[in-house]
């Protein structure tokens, strides 16, 4: 048997959650009049806030909030037009310059070889695709599992 008293720590935590105390401390208790003293104190203590009335506003509060929030401002996404544009450009005019070199390579090319190259591109973008759906559903599952703070 323990002959020291309970802490606080120790006695607001046998109110809040008792299957979590040792069966030791729970023998203290049961034979010390002052913990057991000090335990009713704290569930009538408890007790109290958890049925104290919520506080209520008497106006929206998220109205006035977002009232004084300025307005997002939208600005039109220069530089990735830009970007895109020379890349375009500079695609365009290689596949021109590049053209006759590119038609003999695509006509030189034996069909095996050609349906070997699309069947792997496929295979990798399936293997993309599930891999894609699973990073999802494990986010999700995690977004979903994680306990909430409740007031």
């Amino acid at each position: 048997m323990i002959t020291a008293h309970l802490t606080d720590t120790e006695i607001q935590l046998y109110v809040a959650e008792p299957e979590t105390i040792s069966d030791q401390l729970k023998t203290h208790v049961q034979n010390c009049v002052d913990c057991q003293t000090n335990i009713a104190n704290y569930q009538l203590l408890f007790n109290g806030i958890h049925n104290q009335a919520k506080p209520q506003f008497d106006f929206n509060l998220t109205n006035l909030v977002l009232e004084q929030l300025p307005e997002p401002k939208r600005a039109f996404p220069w530089a990735a037009v830009l970007i895109s544009v020379f890349s375009v450009m500079l695609i365009a005019s290689l596949a021109l310059f590049f053209s006759s070199y590119i038609e003999a390579t695509i006509t030189s090319v034996s069909t095996v070889l050609t349906a070997t190259a699309i069947t792997a591109a496929v295979v990798i973008l399936i293997f993309q695709g599930v891999e894609m759906v699973k990073n999802h559903q494990k986010q999700v599952h995690t977004l979903l599992n994680t306990k909430t703070l409740q007031l």
